[in-house]
């Protein structure tokens, strides 16, 4: 179920387009059950991969100071960054952005900015 949770948090399905994913990858009609299960794994899928870019981050020791600011920039926002350099040349401070993005996200159960939500 971690490889559907992943996938769905992954790219932008509709919520009709989630339900036919789910059938199609347990091979029969998902009860509510099953969607309360996945919403729980998605939730620690997210905070898995908020632990995987936050420990790179702090892997590469390029911060002075402790950041206790939880804000996180919008998808569009933190591909402007990218272009535009405002994270600078560290990929640690991208790591650091995305780890903060997805840690946001388990703590609200809100999509990932950008990711998993329906446009």
């Amino acid at each position: 179920m971690v490889d559907l949770a992943t996938l769905i948090d992954s790219f932008e399905f509709s919520p009709e387009l989630e339900a036919v994913l789910a059938k199609t990858w347990l091979g029969r009609v998902p009860d509510d059950a099953f969607f309360r299960r996945l919403a729980t794994v998605r939730a620690l899928t997210r905070l898995y991969f908020a632990g995987v870019f936050l420990s790179g981050s702090a892997a590469s020791r390029t911060r002075t100071a402790p950041d206790t600011d939880l804000s996180v920039p919008t998808l569009e926002a933190f591909k402007m960054s990218g272009r535009d350099g405002a994270l600078g040349d560290s990929s640690s401070e991208r790591m650091h952005t995305l780890g903060k993005m997805y840690l946001a996200s388990f703590l609200s159960g809100n999509a990932v900015p950008g990711f998993g939500a329906a446009t």
